[in-house]
């Protein structure tokens, strides 16, 4: 069952994500960045406000440590700078050019994980993820 949950999770998000860029495209033709950065943070605030206020979520009661607080505020800030660069260059070019650039990120997750997180190098993923900028490589000299 857990499987079956995790696969599911992962096709969810893979379709929203893969789906997001067409209808960034589409809205950033009638609104600018940080017009679209305002409304999508509203809606996401507005939605975990219900989630929270329905009693389904699991956020505890209990204190968090500074540290981590930290850390959660400067991801927001991070999510922030990252979306106005990414939806100025969907309003300025190609989707389909902009978004298989964006998946060379793993690269740098990898590269990360490696350094900051202890994990193990490993040859198959480090090879799926040469796959991945290669593939990032070509689509950028296609055009």
């Amino acid at each position: 069952m857990k499987a079956l949950n995790l696969y599911l999770s992962l096709i969810i998000t893979v379709s929203i994500i893969g789906s997001l860029p067409i209808l960034e495209k589409i809205t950033l033709a009638k609104m600018n960045v940080t017009q679209m950065i305002f409304y999508r943070s509203l809606s996401q605030t507005l939605i975990l406000g219900i989630v929270v206020w329905l009693g389904t979520s699991s956020l505890s009661i209990g204190i968090i440590p500074a540290k981590y607080t930290a850390y959660a505020l400067l991801q927001g800030v991070a999510v922030t700078v990252m979306l106005f660069f990414y939806l100025s260059a969907i309003k300025t070019t190609d989707v389909s050019l902009v978004y298989p650039v964006i998946s060379a990120a793993p690269l740098i997750t990898y590269i990360l994980a490696i350094v900051i997180l202890n994990e193990p190098l490993n040859v198959l993923r480090l090879s799926g993820v040469i796959l991945v900028v290669g593939g990032v490589i070509l689509i950028l000299y296609s055009k």
